[in-house]
């Protein structure tokens, strides 16, 4: 039931803030300070249940790939809701860097595509694209931002994480490995000290 509650409310969130922006501008001065924090929280309070939506739509399985996606986070920017589609992309990065450490890589661990049925053991290299693809969007979103905003948005990501792992997650190591290791790469990509010739001569 939490992979349907959950993006409700991180949309009852988001419309919440966009209305009273919209429609209370006078009230609105108070916590305009905070309006990309609070966007930010509402993507961030979707996207940790948001892939397993796949369990309530028709046709799809679980795991699919469809919502097991980065794809979902880059849905709000075609919105220009920037700040909503990065807390979806540290959500569904949450998410999916608990997908890698199933029992065993068989059965419903396995990333699922309609009409082509799993991938095999793609899935986890399909998740490890997905959660480099939410720091791709999730650094794109920060940068837009201005000092003070990003801190904010620092300290929602830190709390949010913290509470994810501390209250959701049993076996927290690969996890954290996984996200830093993802957010570590696209850092480096974004600094210009890692392309495909870096890495051609590293292993040459």
């Amino acid at each position: 039931m939490r992979h349907i509650t959950s993006p409700l409310a991180g949309c009852l969130l988001a419309a919440s803030v966009l209305a009273g922006r919209h429609y209370f501008p006078d009230y609105f001065q108070a916590i305009i300070r905070f309006e990309s924090a609070l966007l930010f929280l509402s993507g961030l309070i979707a996207g940790i249940r948001l892939p397993d939506i796949d369990l309530a739509l028709p046709g799809l399985s679980h795991r699919s790939g469809m919502t097991h996606s980065c794809l979902l986070a880059i849905l709000p920017l075609m919105f220009d809701l920037p700040f909503v589609a990065g807390g979806l992309a540290m959500g569904i990065a949450l998410h999916l860097s608990s997908d890698i450490q199933p029992k065993t890589w068989t059965g419903g661990a396995l990333i699922k595509f309609p009409i082509l049925g799993s991938i095999g053991m793609l899935s986890p290299l399909w998740i490890l694209f997905n959660i480099v693809g939410c720091f791709v969007v999730l650094f794109h979103t920060m940068a837009q931002e201005h000092e003070a905003g990003r801190w904010a948005i620092l300290v929602v990501m830190l709390l949010g994480g913290g509470w994810y792992f501390l209250s959701e997650e049993k076996k927290r190591l690969l996890p954290l490995i996984t996200l830093a290791f993802c957010m570590l790469l696209v850092h480096q990509y974004n600094k210009g000290q890692l392309n495909v010739e870096i890495v051609i001569r590293y292993f040459s």
